[in-house]
């Protein structure tokens, strides 16, 4: 990806822009962020809105705005600069207690890493990055998202049972935390899906009849970054100074197992 200069917290972007910050399409970055609860001002979206609704992070300080800013990296190329396999490379990022940076994943084959994060590890002697606290609400280990959202564990286990596609999550230290706002879109998806379908009424504002023909209505349509990331390398942490989940480990993350998706077979 080529390097750009990293966004400020208020910069308006473009879905053009957006698409080069996450790595995603121009077509899918929209949608993500509309389920991930993230609104656009107008035609464009201020960055911290989406630093907040897709990282659960938020910048303190202009050095932690240069880190968001300068965007998302797939772990192919991180494999690439690290000098492994991808498959390697996940199996490691699955590793309790593991030093790497956060793993976001937003579907099968969009595994992504904070960019700033994995430059500061590969430029530091002591494989030091800077931490950025991950907000509790935004993601939750799988024991704790039931009473989070007021559902049933039962409905929690069925969706994280999913083969095909579990929810957005990030993995941290070894350690599985699900989106809140991915899952809660998830159940109220489900919900629709198996809810009866009422008798057809003639009233019905959602029909008009002509004749003895039913007509329904038609579907809607659904280097300055280098110095920077120097300056911010210069007094990072260290990978072991971070806080552990350590309530997580009573039940939610290793209870429910690695999700499928967690194997992390990118391409």
């Amino acid at each position: 990806m080529t390097e750009f200069t990293p966004f400020k917290k208020f910069h308006p972007a473009t879905k053009d822009e957006l698409a080069r910050w996450s790595t995603f399409s121009r077509n899918t970055i929209g949608p993500c962020l509309s389920r991930l609860g993230v609104p656009p001002f107008g035609k464009r979206y201020p960055m911290i809105r989406v630093y907040s609704g897709m990282l659960g992070m938020t910048p303190a300080d202009q050095a932690e705005e240069v880190l968001l800013g300068a965007g998302l990296v797939r772990t192919t190329h991180v494999a690439e600069m690290v000098g492994m396999s991808v498959d390697a490379l996940h199996a490691e990022l699955r590793r309790m207690a593991n030093a790497y940076p956060p793993l976001f994943v937003f579907g099968s084959k969009r595994h992504l890493m904070l960019r700033a994060q994995v430059e500061q590890m590969l430029s530091s002697p002591r494989n030091a990055w800077h931490e950025m606290e991950i907000r509790a609400e935004h993601a939750r280990p799988a024991s704790r998202l039931a009473r989070a959202l007021g559902v049933s564990q039962a409905r929690i286990d069925a969706l994280l049972a999913s083969n095909a596609s579990p929810p957005a999550h990030v993995i941290a230290g070894g350690r599985t935390r699900y989106l809140v706002a991915d899952v809660t879109a998830r159940l109220a998806e489900g919900t629709s899906a198996t809810r009866p379908a009422l008798p057809p009424q003639n009233t019905s504002p959602d029909m008009e009849t002509t004749g003895a023909t039913p007509v329904a209505p038609a579907p809607t349509a659904g280097g300055l970054f280098s110095r920077a990331v120097s300056a911010i390398s210069a007094g990072a942490p260290t990978a072991a100074g971070r806080t552990q989940s350590a309530p997580d480990a009573r039940r939610g993350d290793r209870a429910h197992g690695v999700p499928p998706e967690a194997k992390l077979s990118d391409t």
